[in-house]
């Protein structure tokens, strides 16, 4: 009997099998080296890389899927995610394929799995939703900066599944300069906008209007930055503020009971 542990261990060994490695049905995997990495399968099959942050209160209230500006990485939501996990909800935050090196962190997802364009992105999108969903979350929202934020109008606007929209800084940033407007006009679910001072007066005004939703809320304020980094107080003057505005906005999920 020794024996034979002996010999399974040792096959083990050569296998590299590891418990915290092992893909879950749904094809997401927690990854030893860093306890909060997760991935999963984006709708195409494209491997895409995550963080989980935890909610401080359990069992949670729901699940943010956070997506980050172009150029960058989950890193944009150090600052942030922790603050969201202490109001109750789970933050899952995704590397997309369209991203880079910004916050000093490489963008796992582009450096491990292949870039990809803002529309190949929302492929991501779709499979972090795919995820959450799989794993029965009581709500599922979605929360983009700059390109993502106006994907995650497309996300809502297709998925019944998702039950509020965070955007910040949205815009018409693809080759047709309507279609960001026409899946805003189909968001049907509470909707938080918020942008910088100059953007609401630059057409961000317009697309907060096309909003399908009568729960969505605005925030545009002097001193604020493009994207989730309004939220940074190291990058926005306001930051404190619109924090203060979004744990409002959701307080219909965090005060469920």
């Amino acid at each position: 009997m020794k024996q034979c542990l002996i010999l399974l261990t040792f096959a083990c060994f050569l296998s590299g099998c590891s418990a915290s490695n092992q893909a879950s049905p749904d094809g997401s995997t927690a990854q030893s080296a860093n306890p909060n990495e997760l991935t999963f399968k984006a709708s195409d099959g494209h491997l895409v890389y995550s963080d989980l942050i935890r909610s401080k209160k359990q069992p949670s209230k729901g699940v943010i899927l956070m997506f980050h500006q172009a150029g960058s990485n989950a890193a944009e939501y150090d600052s942030i995610a922790p603050r969201i996990a202490a109001l109750g909800l789970d933050c899952i935050v995704v590397d997309q394929r369209s991203g880079g090196d910004m916050w000093g962190h490489v963008n796992r997802t582009v450096n491990k799995s292949g870039t990809g364009t803002y529309m190949e992105a929302y492929t991501d999108l779709v499979g972090a939703l795919m995820y959450a969903r799989s794993k029965k979350y009581p709500a599922v929202l979605a929360w983009g900066s700059s390109y993502s934020s106006s994907l995650v109008l497309k996300l809502a606007a297709e998925n019944p599944d998702v039950k509020g929209v965070l955007c910040f800084s949205p815009g018409e940033y693809f080759d047709d300069k309507s279609v960001v407007a026409s899946w805003a006009h189909r968001v049907q679910v509470p909707a938080f906008f918020a942008c910088t001072e100059d953007e609401w007066a630059d057409g961000r005004s317009q697309l907060f209007d096309a909003l399908g939703t009568k729960e969505k809320n605005a925030a545009a304020m002097a001193g604020a930055v493009h994207g989730s980094s309004t939220l940074n107080p190291e990058k926005s003057k306001v930051a404190e503020t619109y924090f203060t505005k979004v744990k409002r906005f959701l307080e219909r999920w965090t005060k469920a009971k």
